[in-house]
């Protein structure tokens, strides 16, 4: 009897494995399948297994690029929550934005419509996911078509101010561009710089880093997918489900709901001084002058857009006193590792409103006295949109953190008007 039941259980048992590993196989190979939820899961697979069509440079300089002559296409919707990783703490709407959306990578593996690369170009443009698309036409689109200008983008989604000098220096002075715009985006650009110190000074790759000690369960497909599934997500313990977006912002055109995302909260959260005195700060400062005096060299000049979050454009005008809480509650205590120097640290201790409403400027002040007293070339992105979100509404998608339509032509025509009068 037991012998028997081995021969029909251990078929069975090869079979479901045999499956199983066929699926985790095919769901690799189809990535397209995993559904938003999963990916948004676990940035293992997330960055690794979701998103398998970037080249990793050993040891980091730009850390990571797209494939070379690579297209994307489908639809894409920035009404999704998922899409940003901000699923689980968003009450569901009947909200859909889609439009298709095509990526296109170069000879490089940059995000260029053009294949093969000119000797010369007259503006580079460097920076994190803002230099891809993120609406119908985008802003780099919009500015080459109005200035007529030849512009060559180097940049991938979350890279740091020193990824994009890096990329600037090897792929971009020998083309001897007029301008250099470099895109500093205050949600995560400052976070990510200590990640990007790290991964350098290891000598790995950065996937090779961040696969450091992760589990094989971890890097499953199907377990993040049973994981899930089987999970209730944003359940606190034993209580009811807690929703703290969609948050409504308030324009003369009329409120709105949009959806934050909680880890750009966290650079707007650190003060003035914290900033200044950080490790983070002082590298970021050193690579722009150093590309600075480079570009110079040869007749160019560096351009810093400073590029606000929409946390920190809409937050004056969300007056729900549950909106206002719920923000503060995903705000944190900023320190430095060294007491008056060293790395920034994050503490869970939220900030009061009166310390978030003086903290939420300090960055954007940070730069602008900092590019002003080096005569740095400035676009801040801030008081024009938070004056284009009060008389028009939206200017960023309802749950991705990129501008909408609207948002990208305002940033073309500011660009446009500030290159045109120089």
């Amino acid at each position: 009897m037991r012998r028997r039941s081995l021969q029909i259980l251990l078929p069975v048992l090869l079979t479901l494995l045999a499956a199983a590993i066929a699926l985790e196989i095919g769901l690799r190979v189809f990535y397209q399948l995993i559904p938003l939820e999963v990916c948004a899961a676990d940035p293992i697979i997330g960055n690794y297994v979701c998103q398998p069509y970037f080249e990793y440079d050993k040891p980091v300089q730009i850390a990571y690029r797209y494939q070379p002559n690579l297209e994307l296409a489908g639809f894409w919707d920035p009404a999704n929550p998922y899409l940003s990783d901000v699923g689980p703490e968003t009450r569901p709407v009947d909200r859909s934005e889609p439009f298709w959306y095509v990526l296109k990578t170069d000879e490089m593996g940059f995000p260029n419509d053009e294949s093969t690369w000119s000797d010369r170009y007259d503006v580079i443009v460097t920076g994190d996911s803002f230099t891809i698309r993120t609406a119908p036409v985008t802003w780099i689109d919009a500015l080459r078509e109005t200035s007529g200008r030849r512009i060559l983008t180097l940049g991938a989604p979350s890279w740091t101010t020193l990824n994009e000098v890096a990329a600037v220096k090897a792929y971009g002075l020998d083309k001897r561009p007029d301008w250099v715009i470099l895109l500093y985006f205050e949600g995560n650009d400052l976070l990510n710089v200590q990640q990007y110190l790290e991964k350098q000074a290891s000598g790995l790759s950065w996937k090779e880093y961040d696969l450091q000690g992760v589990p094989l369960y971890r890097r499953s497909v199907l377990y993040q997918l049973a994981r899930s599934y089987l999970v209730p997500a944003n359940e606190e313990a034993g209580g009811p489900v807690k929703y703290r977006y969609p948050v409504t912002v308030q324009s003369e055109a009329g409120p709105f709901e949009t959806v934050l995302k909680d880890i750009h909260l966290l650079p707007i959260s650190a003060d003035y001084q914290t900033i200044a005195r950080s490790d983070e700060f002082a590298a970021i400062t050193e690579a722009l002058l150093d590309l600075k005096e480079k570009l110079a060299e040869n007749g160019g000049r560096l351009l810093v857009v400073y590029v606000p979050s929409k946390e920190h454009v809409y937050w004056s005008r969300i007056w729900d006193e549950t909106d206002v809480n719920n923000i503060l509650e995903r705000t944190v205590t900023v320190n430095l590792s060294g007491g008056e120097s060293g790395r920034l640290e994050w503490t869970s201790q939220y900030l009061d409103f009166a310390t978030f409403n003086d903290n939420h400027r300090a960055q954007e002040q940070l730069f602008t006295d900092f590019l002003t007293e080096n005569n740095v070339d400035f676009i801040n992105l801030t008081p024009i949109f938070w004056e284009a979100t009060i008389a028009q509404g939206e200017m960023y998608h309802y749950a991705d953190p990129h501008w909408n339509q609207a948002g990208n032509l305002l940033v073309a025509d500011i660009i446009y008007r500030y290159l045109e009068e120089r």
